[in-house]
């Protein structure tokens, strides 16, 4: 089985690529001239890579040919954080991932391609009515430009769906939690550093997390799943405010470190009842400690 995925050489992509080393999947990855795939490199054997934009229409024909699969990833940030990349220049955000998205399913009609997984994110909820439950069905109302393409992104692949172009499966993870290939990148790195280091440390704020490893489990459980077709999932494990995540790592580091800060309450529960459906089994606090002791290992 061929599947064409963008943002193989991203965090999440690097799991995807490890999660699917040992499987019947040829992977044939859209990537950027100054891609750096260098941590991709245990996983070559199955990979192809196919140098281009999500602009480039020509290019975009070329990397879904032959695919049965499109596994959509892919976000052009340029260094800058999920939501800052949404207010630098609108219009090369709107031109290089919204059209460039518009663009690739478009190809991927046009080569016959079976199924399109699209990485859409929790940000598409932005305001939380406070008395409907917030699961799939929750109404989209983004407070970001961020989040109002990844909702966009989303009405195109319901769009190409409902006319019967191809199977859609998206998902909407929360924050996504795991060792990065480039270490400082991890989440909470600089918090565990400092108390490994027996640094003091004032911390606040916290948010939903899901582990990466489960993102990619996730995806592997909907490719040629039918019972996935037409389907959105939150991805969500839990809430953890960056107090506990500071209390963890003293107590595995057995440091004196002072941890300063207010723990900050989550307002709101994301529903996660169709993921654990599909298979997805979460890890909790368990998973976050192990996260946490091999960040400490890795430090």
């Amino acid at each position: 089985m061929k599947i064409a995925v963008t943002g193989l050489t991203g965090f999440l992509g690097y799991y995807v690529a490890r999660r699917f080393f040992d499987k019947d999947f040829q992977l044939q990855a859209l990537v950027r001239d100054t891609s750096n795939i260098l941590h991709l490199q245990d996983y070559q054997k199955n990979i192809t890579y196919v140098q281009g934009n999500l602009d480039d229409k020509e290019t975009l024909k070329k990397f879904v040919h032959g695919a049965d699969i499109i596994l959509h990833m892919a976000y052009e940030r340029n260094g800058a954080s999920f939501h800052e990349a949404g207010n630098k220049d609108i219009k090369r955000f709107v031109e290089t991932n919204l059209l460039g998205s518009i663009e690739l399913l478009d190809a991927a009609k046009y080569a016959g391609v079976k199924q399109c997984i699209f990485i859409s994110s929790c940000a598409v909820y932005g305001f939380i009515y406070p008395h409907i439950r917030l699961d799939e069905l929750h109404p989209l109302m983004p407070d970001s430009n961020y989040g109002a393409y990844k909702a966009s992104v989303e009405a195109f692949c319901h769009s190409y769906f409902l006319s019967k172009q191809f199977e859609i499966t998206i998902f909407r993870p929360v924050g996504i939690y795991g060792v990065a290939p480039h270490l400082a990148h991890s989440a909470w790195y600089n918090i565990v550093k400092d108390i490994k280091h027996g640094r003091d440390v004032e911390v606040s704020g916290g948010g939903k997390i899901v582990s990466v490893e489960e993102v990619a489990r996730a995806i592997e459980l909907t490719i040629g799943n039918k019972d996935a077709s037409g389907k959105i999932y939150n991805l969500s494990d839990m809430y953890i405010d960056n107090m506990s995540v500071a209390q963890i790592a003293r107590e595995m580091c057995g440091t004196r470190s002072i941890i300063s800060g207010t723990p900050k309450k989550p307002i709101n529960t994301i529903d996660n009842t169709q993921s654990k459906e599909l298979g997805v089994m979460y890890s909790g606090v368990e998973g976050v400690k192990r996260y946490i002791r091999e960040l400490v290992r890795r430090i």
